[in-house]
């Protein structure tokens, strides 16, 4: 299953890239949940928290928002 969170803030990925000491591609990595360490994990979060909307691949191939509280 795909999946990605879509952050386009780019003061936000540039906020959290220098909370985690991380380079800006590898913000994106972790938002297109190409990497899955502690870390990319933690930079998810923090997406999700400031803005970040999660997408979800449907049994229909497309990718559609998902809800979260």
């Amino acid at each position: 299953m795909e999946r990605l969170i879509k952050l386009d803030n780019q003061e936000m990925r540039r906020k959290i890239a220098k909370t985690y000491g991380v380079t800006l591609p590898c913000v994106s990595l972790a938002l297109n949940f190409q990497r899955n360490s502690e870390q990319a994990v933690a930079i998810r979060a923090m997406a999700l928290e400031n803005g970040g909307i999660l997408f979800e691949e449907s049994t229909n191939q497309k990718l559609t928002q998902k809800n979260i509280k």
